[in-house]
């Protein structure tokens, strides 16, 4: 699937374009009635979510998949989670133009002018705290399968969202 971000604008989804402030119904004729659990409903094996105002009106949209999923959204002709933290969190500060909020040291970002937000469970320092705390214990780190995933993802930021204009403002 081709996904672009237009970041206060709308997201294209092979060519469907869903806008911020559409009508759920509108969008439901557009993309299918989404799978509802918590307040979203959850879209193309769950990769997707799908958040409406209080009036029914779509106002956040979350890819979900990180690195391994299946959908590969692209903001401002970037591939989100084919692109490292860091050169993202960069890139799109550049584009953010103001305060930019690092909530959870290193692990989600909020960028209220674009309304967009990024996390992502573990960071590279994450990582190496947890070898060095595996070390301590006399236990090697050497060639554990389920380390160098997660070194691996550390680099990648696991989720995007984009809301309409104001969304990270009024999260506060």
């Amino acid at each position: 699937m081709n996904i672009k971000i237009y970041p206060l604008e709308r997201i294209e989804i092979d060519g469907i374009l869903l806008r911020f402030g559409m009508g759920k119904a509108d969008v439901e004729n557009l993309i299918g009635k989404g799978f509802f659990a918590g307040n979203k409903y959850y879209y193309f094996g769950n990769e997707m979510s799908i958040s409406y105002d209080k009036y029914g009106k779509m106002e956040y949209v979350e890819f979900l998949g990180g690195i391994d999923g299946i959908l590969k959204p692209e903001i401002y002709g970037v591939s989100v989670f084919e692109t490292d933290a860091e050169t993202l969190v960069t890139f799109l500060k550049q584009k953010n133009n103001g305060e930019v909020a690092d909530i959870e040291s290193g692990h989600s970002y909020c960028f209220a002018n674009i309304s967009v937000g990024v996390y992502r469970e573990m960071s590279p320092k994450d990582i190496m705290e947890m070898i060095e705390e595996i070390k301590s214990f006399g236990i090697s780190a050497e060639n554990n399968e389920d380390l160098e995933n997660d070194k691996r993802k550390a680099l990648y930021f696991a989720t995007i969202g984009a809301g309409a204009a104001g969304y990270y403002k009024a999260q506060k």
